[in-house]
């Protein structure tokens, strides 16, 4: 009786290790049979920006986006410049449904010159948009959106671009 129980302890013990193999041989044809799908993605990146503001105003970069509606120009002469007020104000060039649109929002603090004229430009690339007037009045606070179409493309990448208001 004592050679059948070491006999079946022997017998048992290759038996989990045969399992063992086994499974990893398993496991191993699983990996390797899955199938792996590769996928590209192209991103356009920009250099560099620069954002130059004189005299007591504020500029917060807002991005480009592409606009869902169309505009009429607004505030791009001095003789008709976006003001100042207590409710946000937009100046912009021409806007066409689905171009794209650069927007920089111009804030007034009390440190500006009262009643000046400013000109904001950006320059995409080697193109310039714009100028936007706009204009600070008695009241120095609030903001205005200066919003310019660049139309349905970016320059080729890498770009820069430029916002003066001065």
């Amino acid at each position: 009786m004592g050679k059948v129980i070491r006999l079946s302890r022997i017998i048992g013990r290759g038996s989990s290790w045969i399992f063992a193999v086994k499974l990893l041989l398993s496991i191993a044809a699983i990996v390797f049979a899955a199938s792996l799908s590769v996928t590209s993605s192209s991103y356009q990146a920009e250099i560099g920006s620069a954002v130059n503001v004189t005299n007591g105003l504020i500029a917060t970069d807002k991005g480009f986006s592409v606009s869902p509606t169309a505009g009429a120009s607004n505030g791009t002469s001095c003789s008709s410049p976006v003001s100042f007020s207590a409710s946000p104000q937009t100046a912009n060039t021409t806007i066409v449904a689905g171009h794209l649109v650069y927007d920089v929002q111009v804030n007034a603090t009390p440190g500006a010159p009262p009643n000046k004229q400013f000109n904001v430009t950006l320059v995409v690339g080697s193109t310039t948009y714009g100028p936007l007037c706009i204009q600070t009045l008695a009241l120095l606070s609030g903001t205005i959106d200066c919003r310019f179409d660049v139309g349905t493309a970016l320059p080729a990448s890498p770009y820069t671009f430029e916002v003066t208001v001065q």
